[in-house]
């Protein structure tokens, strides 16, 4: 199987305007994805919206290809790349997610050998955190196959506290890092409508299992830090 790395990348995002291009040190946030991306060593071809990308990676050794600007998704967006590339196997990366563990995103290839859809999840053991509608929770079968995706509290933990349910188990956080197998991909994007849940939630990942694929769910080795917010942004700084 051919294997690639995608990386959308949108220049007008709401909560923190031009949060991929605002610089850490001495590089702009993308080029953090994209160094961190390179270290799994398949190629990375980013996709995005606005020549700036183009410009502040232009000394990376990664394909960058310019998409429509109205595309929904970043899904819709590696989409709209991959249909006229030849690779078999890809994962989306988002361009705000610069810390995702590269041995992690090797194990979404290797369960893509197998499993037509992969993402990642791991352990939240802060209450403020399952409550928190802006942290996406994921529910597991016994085989690690997702049987569902919220931003509410689940599984809701009805006749216990949050500090007993952790020794019962432990709530999923989502980490938004997709592996694909190119067709399945391809159908989301241009053969499959959103359906209602995934409207509500606003998750589109819903919009597969409505439909009925599996999405197998692997455990990070660590937790992510994606960068939505101003306050992302500054944990990121004193992280580097």
């Amino acid at each position: 199987m051919k294997k690639a790395i995608f990386i959308p990348a949108r220049r007008g995002s709401t909560r923190l305007k031009d949060k991929l291009l605002l610089p850490v040190k001495d590089k702009p946030v993308i080029a953090w994805t994209v160094e961190n991306a390179l270290k799994v060593g398949y190629p990375v071809v980013v996709v995005c919206d606005d020549l700036e990308f183009k410009n502040v990676l232009k000394d990376y050794p990664v394909e960058v290809i310019l998409t429509p600007s109205d595309l929904k998704s970043g899904s819709d967006r590696v989409a709209f790349a991959l249909k006229d590339l030849d690779y078999d196997t890809v994962v989306n990366l988002q361009g705000d997610e610069p810390t995702v563990d590269p041995q992690d995103i090797k194990k979404i290839f290797q369960a893509l050998e197998k499993d037509k859809v992969a993402t990642l999840s791991y352990p939240i053991e802060k209450e403020e955190d399952y409550i928190n509608p802006n942290i996406v929770k994921v529910v597991i079968d016994k085989d690690n196959y997702a049987l569902y995706f919220s931003r509410s509290p689940i599984p809701f933990y009805r006749d216990i506290d949050f500090s007993k349910m952790l020794n019962i188990l432990k709530p999923q956080k989502h980490i938004g890092i997709y592996g694909y197998r190119k067709e399945v991909l391809l159908d989301f994007s241009f053969k499959l409508s959103p359906s209602t849940i995934e409207e509500v939630e606003k998750l589109e990942q819903l919009r597969l299992l409505y439909n009925g694929y599996k999405i197998k769910v692997i455990q990070a080795s660590k937790d992510t830090l994606g960068i939505d917010t101003k306050e992302d942004y500054e944990r990121f700084c004193q992280l580097i």
